[in-house]
């Protein structure tokens, strides 16, 4: 009896212990254990994908970005002057151009200028000369503006208009980082739409001889409105001067002793010379400015 009541219980057990067994493996295959993160893992980065080419088609609502600007141009504007000049005699035509403003802090004084208008006259009888024939326009309100040694200059041509006179110095534009050392042959005149004066002068940095390579007649005038400045810088010569400013030993006395006797006696000189005594001839020069018209 013992034997056998033995064997049942090992056999009882033997079918629970496999029951369990069953039980438990179909446990671990129906819910996989839950894994808690570890907080001191590093991700992975994830993997970069390079992008194929496509075409975008722009978003019309959008903004466009600024664009930064690769150079300053003058544009075209539909109240550019008009001007009439009767060159005949003096010239075979001019060439008109627009030139840039030059504001203050990109150079030095005497170039300091707003937006002007620059005629350069074609085929003057004089070419061996220091400067070329040339008509500038100056805007009168934006000249003043920016420049201010330019603007006192136009007040004192407004103040010689008014009461005609000789001073010294003359007016005078463009600026020049030179004196004028002296002028003759002072005339008002007027042109088709304003007044002004005319004069022979030379401009330098030191002593030297007054010379055909570098006197000029000019012409200083303001339109009637008041709106534009006319500077006009035509190269002359007179057979009494020397060709160039060579100092050859020749020259008068006062010229190394007293230079201001010096100036005043070539102007005492050149003064009574008839106009048609110059190159090119004083009263056709005159004609020629005369005929201007700025509209």
């Amino acid at each position: 009896m013992f034997t056998k009541k033995q064997f049942g219980f090992t056999l009882q057990l033997l079918i629970a212990l496999l029951a369990l067994s069953l039980l438990l493996a179909a446990c671990s295959t129906t819910a996989a254990p839950t894994t808690q993160p570890d907080p001191t893992a590093t991700s992975a980065p994830a993997a970069t994908v390079e992008p194929t080419a496509t075409t975008t088609l722009p978003d019309p609502t959008a903004t466009p970005m600024p664009v930064e600007p690769t150079a300053t141009a003058v544009p075209p504007t539909d109240d550019s002057l008009d001007i009439s000049l009767d060159t005949s005699g003096m010239a075979t035509g001019f060439q008109t151009e627009t030139v840039t403003a030059v504001p203050a802090n990109d150079a030095p004084y005497w170039e300091v200028l707003p937006e002007y208008t620059r005629l350069t006259l074609q085929g003057y009888p004089i070419t061996n000369h220091l400067l070329q024939p040339q008509i500038f326009i100056y805007p009168v309100e934006e000249l003043s503006t920016v420049n201010e040694g330019a603007g006192m200059i136009v007040t004192s041509l407004q103040t010689l208009i008014q009461s005609p006179q000789e001073i010294t110095p003359m007016p005078f534009l463009p600026l020049f980082n030179a004196t004028q050392v002296m002028h003759a042959h002072v005339q008002y005149l007027d042109f088709k739409n304003g007044q002004g004066l005319r004069y022979l002068t030379e401009f330098d940095q030191g002593i030297v001889p007054i010379n055909n390579y570098e006197l000029i007649y000019t012409y200083q005038g303001l339109t009637s409105d008041g709106r534009y400045y006319v500077a006009a810088v035509l190269p002359v010569g007179h057979p009494s001067l020397p060709e160039d400013a060579t100092i050859t030993g020749n020259e008068p006395p006062e010229f190394t002793s007293d230079f201001p006797a010096y100036l005043a006696n070539v102007v005492s000189t050149l003064n009574p010379q008839a106009g048609n005594t110059f190159t090119p001839d004083l009263i056709q020069l005159d004609a020629m400015m005369s005929s201007l018209e700025i509209k």
